[in-house]
This record gives C-alpha cells, sequence and structure tokens, in this order.
C-alpha cells in the first residue's frame, strides 16, 4: 500500500500543471516538481505529452512508464499478482526498445501514443518483475533465518 501510495503521488506531480489549474495556491511546487522529474528524464518539450494547454512534466514513455507501475500497484493491492520471468520482462521492453530504435533513426517519426503505449507495457511488466524479485529476496531471507 505504501509502494502505491508513493507511486500515485509521483503520478499526481507529472500532471502537476492540471492540478494547478484547479489549485492555483499549488504553482509554488512547480519548480521543484521540475526539477525532480528532470532528474529521471530528459523532459524534451516537443515530447511532452499534452492536453490542451496543460503539458506532463515528463516525457510520453516516462508517463506511461510511471503509471503503468500505479495499475500494476494497483492490482497487486487488489489481490492480482502475476509472477513474471526475466524473459518476459525482457520481451515486454522489446516495443520500447523498437520504438525508441526506429525514431532516433528518423525511420519514422516520434509518437506521442507509441511511446506512451510502450512505456505503459515496460512499466507494469517491470512492476510485476520488480515485485516478484522483492517478494523472492524476502523469503529467502526469511528461510535463513
Amino acid at each position: 500500500m505504501l509502494i502505491f501510495t508513493i507511486i500515485l503521488f509521483w503520478c499526481i506531480g507529472i500532471l502537476w500543471e492540471i492540478v494547478i489549474f484547479y489549485f492555483p495556491n499549488s504553482s509554488f511546487f512547480l519548480p521543484l516538481l521540475k526539477y525532480n522529474y528532470s532528474i529521471v528524464c530528459h523532459t524534451q518539450s516537443e515530447k511532452l505529452f499534452s492536453y490542451s494547454s496543460f503539458h506532463t512534466l515528463v516525457c510520453s514513455r516516462c508517463s506511461g512508464i510511471y503509471f503503468g507501475a500505479l495499475i500494476s500497484a494497483f492490482l497487486i493491492i487488489i489481490g492480482f499478482y502475476k509472477g513474471v520471468s526475466t524473459k518476459f520482462l525482457i520481451f515486454s521492453s522489446l516495443p520500447m526498445l523498437f520504438d525508441v530504435f526506429f525514431s532516433s533513426l528518423s525511420i519514422y517519426d516520434y509518437s506521442h501514443t507509441i511511446a506512451l503505449f510502450t512505456g505503459f507495457l515496460l512499466g507494469s511488466i517491470g512492476f510485476f518483475y520488480i515485485h516478484t524479485s522483492l517478494i523472492q529476496i524476502f523469503l529467502n531471507h526469511k528461510e535463513k533465518n
């Protein structure tokens, strides 16, 4: 539950420009949030997901990764547990790797939708993988004691 809450606040921060629209007094957080998100994302303005006049504070791909992790954390809370192998994690990262490769070589133009989807896929599967790994570490440690 704690991890879900942390990821939820992180995802709300990504959408802070929308939060400011409804709560104008919260604008003083924006410089700090922009700085923090710039540490984990390139935040190139042309790759930010936008809606109306609002922009995310991370690129479309990173937004997908974080929201994918949020959905996976929620699914675990409600009882859906999916163990993920390393092979499946690598397989799920391939669409993102191909997208980065093809758009970097200008084989096709950067697509916010594709970046969001491939990030979401990796974020959701990656979170299940990390969760599975942490449980395995905990169980191995418990057996030793």
